[in-house]
């Protein structure tokens, strides 16, 4: 597994992470989320030993990051893939980088291009969802057990979110332990097992049933007919849906109001 326990990180005496710590097993999705500026970037950064910590541990398999390199493939969240190069040779030249043999690096390169349904051709003339599934078939190239992804689907349109979406449910299925932050809270909604909401500390964590059952237990009732929305406690919605007088529709809490929730209560 990958462990965090306690990790503390500074720039220039402002903390940016505070007693930050989590797991990632394998087979398992687990999901950052927080605002701009909530320390998400630098925990992964350390995570996949670009940063060290101030304070704390964090091993992959027992082993520091820097050692556990072919363990983690990695897609930060600035990268861009390199142009003048096909896609094929775009995730060839990375296993090479990572040591696969040259003789193996082709075919593991062309399988995943093909898998992931990128056309193979010159890497500037890809759409911005086919540019991330290069990034993520490099990272994959070494048939690393964990994966890191730094807000891989930021500027994507819908569609092609969704695919990657897939490609990252099939991954986990495969075993893959894959650590993702994200600014959309459906994104996380749809692929988490558990999610953490973190601004330079973490606020509240869980499986998303149990974010709902750490907070104040509300059910929305939604009158269909004007749009109008109740806020009921549980206790009390089959007394309030007695009284109504229009149809309406019962509604769990999102983790859309939870994040709004935690992260207005923390200021």
């Amino acid at each position: 597994m990958i462990r965090v326990e306690n990790v503390w990180k500074s720039f220039k005496g402002k903390v940016v992470n505070e007693d930050v710590s989590f797991e990632v097993y394998e087979g398992e999705i687990v999901t950052f989320l927080g605002p701009n500026g909530g320390g998400k970037t630098t925990l992964m950064r350390q995570v996949y030993g670009e940063l060290s910590s101030d304070r704390g541990t964090i091993s992959v398999d027992g082993l520091t990051p820097q050692d556990a390199l072919e363990s983690m493939g990695v897609v930060p969240q600035e990268v861009r893939p390199m142009d003048g190069l096909r896609a094929s040779e775009h995730v060839y030249i990375m296993a090479v980088i990572k040591g696969v043999p040259r003789d193996r690096a082709w075919s593991r390169a062309r399988g995943l291009i093909r898998k992931l349904s990128v056309e193979d051709k010159s890497v500037e003339e890809l759409s911005g969802g086919n540019k991330r599934k290069i990034l993520i078939a490099s990272a994959l190239v070494n048939d690393p057990r964990y994966l890191i992804l730094d807000e891989p689907t930021t500027g994507l349109d819908p569609k092609s979110r969704r695919e990657l979406w897939d490609i990252l449910v099939e991954l986990k299925g495969r075993g893959k332990g894959i650590l993702l932050t994200t600014h959309y809270l459906e994104e996380a909604e749809y692929l988490a097992d558990r999610v953490y909401l973190l601004n330079r500390r973490v606020l509240l964590s869980g499986r998303i049933w149990e974010l709902r059952s750490k907070l104040s237990l509300k059910y929305e009732v939604v009158n269909l007919m004007t749009g109008e929305r109740f806020h009921v406690e549980r206790k009390e919605v089959p007394h309030f849906l007695s009284q109504c007088d229009f149809e309406y529709e019962v509604r769990t809490r999102s983790l859309e109001d939870i994040y709004r929730e935690v992260m207005g209560s923390d200021g």
